[in-house]
């Protein structure tokens, strides 16, 4: 009788012992993006840093917006992959059921320049095919470093040699010399891992002066 006791005590033991000893295995998850393209849209952008809502994006009615309005949304397309694979032992004398929560996707890739021209002249300063990059503020949402929806002129937030983030909105902060419809090429370089520039031409949209 001792003996089968003993068994079956010794049984439960190494039950609980594999249950709180045990191998838990996160992933693998996506914990990095490489950029395979680009979609982008033009919006009206209603912007405040003092809102809840700090950007507020809307469809242009009659192809026609107001300057300090006229934005062009770009989302770099991601590729998720994952760079490494954790598993560790444990011991817990409570067994719990561990929630392996993916860390937000970051990239190695970095951008190097934003170039954007006009076939119009825009003002004095800014002739047919001059760069207009200082003329736009650029908000930015980058989740993996704490950015949301925080805004920067262009020029500065490239000189800080970015990490790609999750959406650029690029709103012009100046005027053209006369109330016209515009078209802008968008040249964008990156240090990437498989593509290191992407371009496209915005839609044809009147910019409104005050």
């Amino acid at each position: 009788m001792k003996n089968k006791l003993f068994i079956l005590l010794g049984g439960f033991w190494i039950l609980f012992l594999i249950g709180n000893f045990s191998c838990d295995t996160c992933g693998p998850f996506p914990n990095k993006f490489k950029m395979i393209g680009l979609d982008w849209f033009n919006y009206k952008a209603i912007y405040s840093d003092t809102a809840s809502t700090r950007l507020k994006l809307l469809e242009i009615a009659n192809d026609t917006v107001d300057f300090n309005m006229y934005s062009i949304d770009i989302k770099p397309k991601q590729e998720t992959y994952f760079a490494q694979h954790s598993s560790r032992w444990s011991f817990s004398l409570i067994n719990s059921a561990y929630a392996c929560d993916p860390a937000i996707p970051q990239t190695d890739e970095k951008i190097d320049s934003i170039v954007i021209t006009s076939a119009k002249d825009f003002d004095i300063n800014h002739p047919s095919g001059i760069d207009l990059s200082d003329v736009f503020d650029v908000v930015v949402l980058d989740d993996a470093n704490g950015i949301y929806f925080e805004k920067y002129t262009l020029d500065d937030y490239l000189d800080t040699n970015p990490y790609v983030p999750n959406e650029l909105v690029l709103v012009l902060n100046k005027q053209p010399d006369l109330t016209t419809d515009f078209q802008f090429l968008v040249k964008y370089y990156q240090n990437g891992i498989d593509y290191d520039y992407f371009e496209f031409v915005t839609d044809k949209i009147v910019i409104d002066r005050e």
